[in-house]
């Protein structure tokens, strides 16, 4: 009862009473219906995966797509997942260096809002690289809908300025809108958790497809990932689509709330004995069988009757895809 009501407590303390402010430099954008540029790391390194990600089913058309890298930003595993099948999701951190240098003590911006943020296996220099993506005033609001930019005080990401240098060196330097988790969506630890094995195999591949410095993906492709077993990953899933529908259907965030906190309670990183995992991985079972279930119910009604929405569609084969 103590631990349920300091989850409580910690999840009301955490809800902001008003959403991220929006930089006014992409609000004059979108009001005069201009292009925006957006850099996009995590899974929209790949130009197909963006193309196809709105959530009202509208596919999305870049004007460009190419590579580039940001300065004194950092590519951080530090959002909330979906324990244990997405234990962390990418997101942009500042550096050190961002704070040191002239000109970024005073921004009118949450991005000054500092944290102690540390990844768990750093890159070789301070700097992030990813797609600098030209898309209309239209399609940038499809982006934004889709990574949660509608939810107001509950949204995971916030959008903030960064200065994007092409790589093809011809080309100047452009102003560009980033996603930095909120403090309502930032796990609660200091260090980086690790990015599930399909999360990272989906940066991996977007890196190649892109072009980004070799460099870049070696870093990618030797950093640690959490890979859960196939029968957690498919309780996992099941419940997911009922937290889904208390969380968004009902606005009831405490229970999905709760049950992360617990999740996150008992995940057992890969470095650690196999029987600490495997103990984990029962705990994590045991937790996840009650949503499970009535997921498991919600699911076979849906299919059964053909009503399955198609955001819950493409939810279940995003993570089936790789299973």
């Amino acid at each position: 009862a103590t631990y349920i009501i300091r989850v409580y407590r910690s999840s009301i303390s955490k809800i902001p009473k008003e959403g991220p402010t929006r930089p006014k430099f992409l609000l004059d954008a979108l009001a005069a219906n201009e292009d925006i540029y957006y850099f996009g790391v995590g899974s929209n390194l790949s130009r197909t995966r963006l193309e196809n990600r709105s959530i009202s089913g509208k596919k999305i058309h870049p004007i460009s797509f190419e590579p580039c890298v940001i300065y004194d930003f950092r590519l951080a595993f530090n959002m909330t997942g979906i324990p244990p099948m997405e234990p962390a999701l990418g997101s942009i951190e500042p550096l050190p260096s961002f704070y040191e240098k002239d000109g970024n003590q005073e921004r009118n911006s949450r991005q000054l809002w500092r944290t102690e943020s540390k990844a768990f296996v750093a890159y070789e220099t301070n700097e992030c690289h990813g797609a600098l993506i030209k898309l209309s005033a239209e399609d940038y609001e499809l982006v934004y809908k889709s990574e949660g930019g509608d939810k107001g005080a509950t949204q995971f990401y916030e959008e903030i300025e960064v200065n994007c240098v092409p790589y093809d060196k011809s080309k100047e330097p452009v102003k560009a809108v980033a996603y930095r988790g909120t403090e309502y969506g930032r796990l609660d630890q200091v260090e980086d958790m690790w990015p599930s094995k399909r999360y990272m195999g989906i940066l991996r591949s977007g890196a190649a497809e892109l072009g980004l410095e070799d460099s870049y993906q070696k870093w990618l492709a030797d950093h640690p990932v959490q890979e859960p077993s196939l029968f957690l990953k498919k309780v996992s899933i099941n419940s997911c689509l009922f937290m889904g529908v208390l969380r968004f259907g009902l606005n009831m965030h405490f229970i999905p709330h709760l049950q992360t906190a617990m999740l996150y309670q008992v995940l057992v990183l890969p470095k650690e004995p196999a029987w600490k995992q495997y103990l984990g991985e029962v705990a994590a079972v045991i937790i996840l069988f009650p949503s499970s279930l009535l997921g498991f119910t919600l699911r076979t009604v849906l299919e059964k009757s053909g009503k399955t929405p198609p955001m819950v569609k493409k939810f279940i084969e995003h993570f089936e895809e790789t299973m």
